[in-house]
């Protein structure tokens, strides 16, 4: 498996790919308005020091999540091309 070409495909292709397919995806745009609504009102809710210390929580658990979904992704591409073998 080309890991290079790989990860360069994941990073920079997908996430167009993935904006155009959840383009007409209802419940995802529901889930993501509703994840709004409640930042709005944990927002209004506590100080700003709580607030910054949950959008670093916030970036954080994107971010270990992003490392996960691109793991599996590769570890998917490497399974696939032992299959075809």
């Amino acid at each position: 498996m080309d890991r290079d070409f790989m990860c360069f495909f994941y990073r920079n292709i997908l996430p167009e790919r993935t904006e155009v397919a959840v383009q007409g995806n209802i419940p995802y745009h529901k889930a993501e308005e509703m994840v709004r609504e409640m930042e709005d009102e944990l927002q209004a809710r506590v100080d700003n020091e709580t607030w910054n210390l949950y959008l670093k929580m916030s970036d954080l658990a994107g971010k270990t999540e992003q490392m996960l979904c691109e793991a599996l992704y590769l570890q998917g591409a490497e399974d696939r091309e032992h299959m075809l073998q």
